[in-house]
């Protein structure tokens, strides 16, 4: 009954585990991108010349 109980405690730390690392890695990955897409604005105007004025 005892081992039971630490089975079950230990799936749910490894669960929480993997949910707090895939949140993360979901903000990572909006971080990245939100920078790509700054990256891509300010090539296209150089590109294009519009950062030019």
């Amino acid at each position: 009954m005892i081992s039971f109980v630490v089975v079950l405690g230990t799936i749910s730390i490894v669960c929480q585990s993997v949910e707090t690392i895939t949140r993360q890695n979901q903000v990572n990955d909006r971080a990245i991108n939100s920078i790509k897409e700054k990256y891509y604005q300010e090539r296209r105007k150089w590109l294009t010349g519009t950062d030019l004025h």
